[in-house]
């Protein structure tokens, strides 16, 4: 009975796409909700996302020998299987920006899975999961 208890009690607890737990989302000053993926061993942010003027912005910062110039790289979020081109930009504080579409946005309002098509050396999306964090930042994004 009692490992019956303990096993439903962590089946509770554990993340439900094993991705959850690489995902940091914090209230930063002057900014408002941020989402950030993490690498596997958490010692690198992949991809920052924040709102900026009621559209979801993300910042990518994974490179290696053949990462394409940001203006050539063509990143786009996969929500749910249908892929969402994200539009490149320089803000005010000359970061590289990669903003998603209004229509992007309402689809990752209800989303279920996430995945980021962007460059690195597998040559395959970023498996982003849920994306809780991230959902939950489009939500709350004007």
């Amino acid at each position: 009975m009692l490992i019956t208890a303990m096993t439903a009690a962590i089946a509770l607890t554990a993340p439900a796409d094993g991705k959850s737990d690489q995902w940091l989302a914090r209230d930063v000053s002057g900014e408002g909700p941020v989402a950030s993926f993490l690498n596997w061993n958490y010692a690198s942010v992949i991809t920052r996302a924040h709102c900026t003027n009621g559209r979801v912005a993300l910042q990518y910062f994974y490179t290696f020998p053949e990462t394409p110039p940001p203006a050539e790289a063509s990143l786009a979020l996969m929500i749910d299987d249908t892929p969402y081109p994200l539009a490149h930009s320089v803000d005010d504080f000359d970061r590289q920006v990669y903003t998603l579409s209004p229509e992007g946005k309402a689809a990752l309002r209800r989303a279920r899975n996430v995945d980021l098509d962007a460059p690195n050396e597998a040559g395959e999306p970023w498996y982003l999961g849920e994306a809780a964090a991230l959902v939950d930042l489009a939500k709350r994004c004007g």
